[in-house]
C-alpha cells in the first residue's frame, strides 16, 4: 500500500555555483553523497539530482525530516536508494531524471 508520494523539480544552473560552496554542500549533503557527486564529469547535475530526490522523499514522508537526515546513494546498478538517518529504507523508492537544464525526482513510500 502506498502511503506517500513526493515530487520535486530543480534547475540545474542553480547548482553550478552552489556545488563550489563547501559550507552549503556540508549542510545539505552527506560525505558519501559529496564523494559520489564529485566523481562525476558535471557534479552540479548530480548534486541537483540528489537534492531533488531528498526533497521528494521529504514531501512523501509524513514525519518531519531534516534534509541531511535523508541520504540518496546510488546502488551498484546506479539505482538511487534512500537512507533515513543512515538506515536503508526498502519502503522508499526513488527515481531521478535530468536534462542539461532541469532535474526531476519522484519518491514513493509504501507500507
Amino acid at each position: 500500500m502506498i502511503t506517500g508520494i513526493g515530487v520535486d523539480i530543480e534547475s540545474v544552473n542553480r547548482f553550478k555555483g552552489l556545488c563550489k560552496d563547501k559550507h552549503f554542500l556540508s549542510l545539505v549533503f552527506t560525505k558519501r553523497e559529496r564523494d559520489y557527486c564529485q566523481r562525476m564529469k558535471e557534479p552540479h547535475i548530480s548534486y541537483a539530482g540528489k537534492f531533488c530526490a531528498k526533497e521528494a522523499v521529504m514531501k512523501a514522508n509524513s514525519k518531519k525530516l531534516d534534509i541531511k537526515d535523508i541520504e540518496i546513494i546510488n546502488a551498484s546498478n546506479d539505482k538511487p536508494e534512500a537512507y533515513i538517518k543512515r538506515k536503508k529504507m526498502k519502503s522508499v523508492h526513488c527515481s531521478i531524471s535530468h536534462t542539461k537544464t532541469h532535474v526531476i525526482a519522484f519518491a514513493v513510500i509504501e507500507k
